[in-house]
């Protein structure tokens, strides 16, 4: 039994325009940390693609490896991501974005002011006849039975509201001390395949329950499987594998930059 309501929420949009590109565990630091100026400028490459091909972003979590909101604070760092988000949103490019356990906190000025879609669990919707379903997934793979509780926690209002009275840059701070995906470090932590395949059982319920696409982040292992037809994916992420997901009409596929 969940600790606490999970919902798939449904698409809030205007123009869901392909192509869609989905992005996951990108851990956007404030820090100089583990080739972190590459993984900056490989994104914003990313996004002015988008920007051109004005299609749909969705992002599925974690894409900044620590975010609060709290009086409009923006670090230095992460301006240029920001901007070129604003960017893609200006030029009427819909910006999904589904919570995960780096970056729930995201509502408020990019919600308000750059207008992205926010969703606090996971989301579901039908586009170019195919029924999609997209969450981050830490709710579904996670490294011991306290951490439902700790998800809990961390998302309640209360917590949040205690943690708005210290300093910004106290909170980022001790937010991006707890993460270890920017730290000097050859690789991240491996993957064990007991997660692997945790996760990939979970994906393959959403196909039984009618999804043609289940696609999920957090593991930070790239998959990509068709089952009769359907698809399940995990993203990967922007660490040590630079993956992401397209999908046009003629379906989806992973594309690693490296």
């Amino acid at each position: 039994m969940r600790p606490h309501p999970f919902t798939v929420s449904d698409i809030r949009s205007e123009r869901l325009a392909l192509p869609f590109y989905f992005l996951s565990d990108n851990h956007l630091s404030t820090k100089n940390g583990f080739r972190q100026e590459q993984r900056i400028k490989d994104m914003l490459n990313l996004l002015e693609e988008i920007k051109k091909n004005r299609g749909t972003l969705f992002i599925l979590g974690d894409f900044f490896d620590f975010w609060f909101d709290k009086n409009d604070f923006v670090p230095r760092v992460l301006k240029p991501v920001v901007n070129a988000l604003k960017a893609i949103v200006d030029e009427g490019i819909e910006v999904h974005y589904v919570a995960g356990n780096h970056d729930y906190w995201i509502e408020g000025y990019l919600t308000r002011e750059l207008g992205l879609r926010f969703y606090p669990d996971a989301l579901g919707f039908e586009a170019n006849g195919w029924k999609i379903y997209c969450e981050h997934g830490d709710n579904t793979v996670y490294p011991n039975e306290q951490y439902p509780w700790i998800r809990k926690l961390i998302r309640d209002p209360l917590a949040i509201s205690m943690l708005k009275l210290l300093p910004i840059t106290w909170t980022y701070k001790l937010g991006e001390a707890v993460s270890h995906y920017n730290r000097e470090i050859p690789d991240t932590l491996s993957i064990a395949g007991f997660y692997v395949n945790k996760m990939k059982i979970f994906l393959e319920q959403k196909l039984s329950e009618g999804y043609d696409l289940a696609i999920s982040g957090h593991i930070h292992s790239p998959l990509f499987e068709e089952i009769n037809g359907n698809i399940i994916a995990v993203l990967g992420d922007w660490i040590n594998h630079r993956t992401y997901g397209y999908m046009d009409s003629e379906g989806f596929k992973l594309i690693d930059l490296k």
